[in-house]
């Protein structure tokens, strides 16, 4: 999925990656939302730089530079939902940083939430 949504592509346009300061964001994407390369438009750049981006990465969003948002999920749904989230937390975090700067949340909770959001939070529990 692709978007120009407002405060991500803000972040886009200051090459700066989304920072993980927020547990939905541990939740969803699991670490910053990362920035990809400026890549002209009009060959395989951008999914190039995008595919380098994120591998590796467990964010399902990636910010290209100077550009705007792309996500990916295990079907269109969970792109989308994932693009939303982005915007969302893009805003919350450029808010944020108008009261100073955010406050980080370590590593080993970001860890700990995504893994519970992504592999507990709101499963079904097996059959009995």
């Amino acid at each position: 999925m692709h978007t120009h949504s407002t405060y991500a592509s803000a972040w886009a346009a200051h090459g700066e990656a989304v920072p993980c300061v927020l547990t939905a964001m541990a939740d969803e994407f699991g670490a910053e939302i990362p920035v990809g390369p400026f890549a002209l438009i009009g060959d395989d750049s951008i999914g190039r730089g995008i595919v380098e981006t994120l591998r590796g990465h467990r964010s399902p969003a990636v910010l290209m530079k100077s550009h705007g948002v792309f996500t990916i999920g295990k079907d269109a749904k969970a792109a989308v939902k994932a693009a939303v989230m982005c915007e969302d937390v893009a805003r919350t975090v450029h808010i944020s940083r108008q009261l100073g700067e955010p406050l980080p949340i370590a590593q080993d909770d970001i860890d700990r939430l995504n893994h519970r959001y992504q592999n507990v939070y709101g499963q079904q529990p097996a059959a009995r």
